[in-house]
């Protein structure tokens, strides 16, 4: 499978706020934490930081937990 990124994250060293923004833009409606981590182009563990980051900041949370898949939904303002 081809992992289909925006340009700007294609980069290495992309901005943080360009990869929040991804986020923010993707939960439109729930996601796997996968899901997400295809389209960041990044490795499991640096997107469950990242996810864990934005959950402790109050802008996205945890919907629920399928056994081993968590997804994930924007945080209600």
């Amino acid at each position: 499978m081809h992992r289909k990124t925006p340009e700007i994250l294609g980069r290495r060293n992309a901005g943080a706020g360009a990869r929040r923004q991804l986020v923010l833009d993707q939960l439109c409606r729930p996601r796997t934490q996968t899901e997400l981590q295809d389209r960041l182009g990044m490795s499991r563990t640096g997107t469950l930081h990242l996810l864990r980051r934005m959950a402790q900041e109050g802008l996205i949370r945890p919907a629920e937990k399928i056994g081993v898949t968590r997804i994930w939904e924007r945080e209600s303002p």
